[in-house]
């Protein structure tokens, strides 16, 4: 509920796409424990809105193929209304967050959920999301080899965030 007539609730949706393998593989392929590989969404205005190799794409809270959410993170209240909201997310659209400027490590569901945080909030997401991509990197070039297999884990997450929009509708819609 918000906290008043013009203050509206907004949270971040934090899904596994490794579905509790990378908590049981990650040592193995990292030399250190991951406890998921991470998928994002901001939940606000009663839409769940998230970022993949189709562009931002919205749907109703935990609709996505993933399903429940591993856990929810509250990001605090917004004063921006559905309409501002309604045009930032047509100018992200438009400009950075177009589907081809998807990029696993560098520019992913997660980059999206920090951007919309910040701009409905003030706030980031949690560093733990965030820094697990440049952690993975770093972990896989320090090892002196690209000849380290990829994990599976990671190929499933760009296959995942890639297929999430086939069926959701885009958020001018």
């Amino acid at each position: 509920m918000a906290q008043n007539n013009s203050s509206f609730p907004v949270q971040l949706y934090v899904y596994d796409l490794s579905r509790g393998m990378a908590r049981e593989l990650s040592s193995l392929f990292l030399g250190r424990q991951v406890d998921g590989i991470w998928h994002t969404g901001v939940v606000v205005h009663g839409k769940e809105f998230f970022f993949g190799g189709g562009g931002i794409a919205h749907c109703q809270p935990c609709g996505t193929v993933l399903g429940q959410p591993n856990s929810i993170v509250d990001l605090g209240y917004t004063e921006v209304n559905e309409d501002l909201f309604q045009e930032y997310l047509d100018s992200l659209a438009e400009s950075e967050y177009r589907g081809d400027k998807y990029n696993l490590f560098e520019h992913n569901c997660n980059t999206f959920s920090n951007d919309v945080a910040q701009f409905l909030t003030g706030k980031t997401i949690p560093s733990y999301i965030t820094d697990l991509p440049s952690e993975i990197l770093s972990r896989v070039l320090a090892s002196g080899s690209f000849a380290v297999p990829t994990p599976p884990l990671l190929l499933g997450w760009r296959l995942i965030e890639a297929d999430m929009t086939v069926e959701l509708s885009s958020p001018s819609s």
